[in-house]
């Protein structure tokens, strides 16, 4: 490897971590996060102070295969030889899958123009796959689920799809792909969008399990989802069985976003 001039380099990560023994990604003082292990990782390995901004801000137990972060760092090294570093540094349930260098503009959460996740269901007992699945026993109406699918398409206020969170201006997201998927022994359901308010993928998979039991009619769940009432949302599916599974970074799909904000700011005026 060619040795280079020391420079302030901001990195690109793609992480992998099993969320299990975690709070989240977020940094807590109640527990074991992410972003700490990561920036722990760091400082051992460079004796520098390094904040890592990750594009989602998963809950606790919720895992990822293609969660995107950043960091600056000080350094002589090349990506691939710092992804090496991370890798021989950090527990068994975090890895480094991919490191690159970027311009300093870039910033993996605010730069990005989509995330996705996939929530996966087993329909028996598993025992591999038991700390990535929600195991549901009963007979589940797929058709019906696929019907409520459909209505979450486009753009929507997701309020009665999340938990309650002061911070959140609005509750607007727009969905570029939803897709429910069925199998003989393992269903997914996968959904890309431009943001995704706390809790919502689990609300909407604990709101479609319920129509797939015959609880909620796929109407009652497009009624609640309109109705923007957080009283009436549906039961929460546990953290486990959710994954992130990418993150783009496409100018296309933020002009697509841009031009409805724009177009919802001057609707509410």
């Amino acid at each position: 490897m060619e040795r280079r001039d020391t420079r302030d380099t901001r990195f690109r990560l793609t992480i992998e971590y099993d969320g299990t023994d975690f709070v989240g990604w977020q940094l807590q003082t109640n527990g074991r996060s992410v972003q700490g292990i990561v920036e722990d990782a760091l400082q051992h390995l460079f004796g520098q102070v390094v904040r890592v901004h990750g594009a989602g801000r998963t809950d606790a137990g919720v895992h990822a295969d293609g969660q995107v972060a950043h960091f600056d760092l000080r350094t002589h090294l090349d990506a691939e030889t710092i992804a090496r570093a991370l890798n021989a540094q950090l527990p068994e349930d975090v890895s480094i899958r991919h490191a690159e260098e970027v311009d300093a503009e870039f910033h993996a959460r605010f730069s990005a123009s989509s995330r996705a996740y996939v929530y996966r269901i087993a329909q028996e007992r598993v025992s591999l796959e038991r700390r990535t699945h929600w195991i549901v026993y009963a007979p589940l109406d797929h058709d019906h689920i696929r019907e409520a699918v459909t209505r979450m398409h486009g753009t929507h206020d997701f309020v009665a799809f999340s938990k309650f969170s002061p911070k959140q201006t609005h509750h607007y997201c727009h969905v570029f792909s939803v897709v429910w998927e069925e199998g003989e022994r393992v269903s997914s359901f996968h959904i890309r969008a431009n943001r995704f308010l706390q809790g919502m993928v689990r609300c909407i998979v604990g709101g479609l399990i319920q129509v797939g039991r015959g609880r909620l009619t796929p109407g009652r769940f497009a009624e609640i989802l309109s109705a923007r009432d957080r009283s009436e949302a549906p039961m929460l599916a546990p953290p486990h069985g959710l994954t992130l599974t990418d993150v783009r970074y496409d100018p296309d799909e933020r002009a697509v976003v841009s031009a409805i904000m724009r177009e919802l700011a001057s609707a509410s005026r």
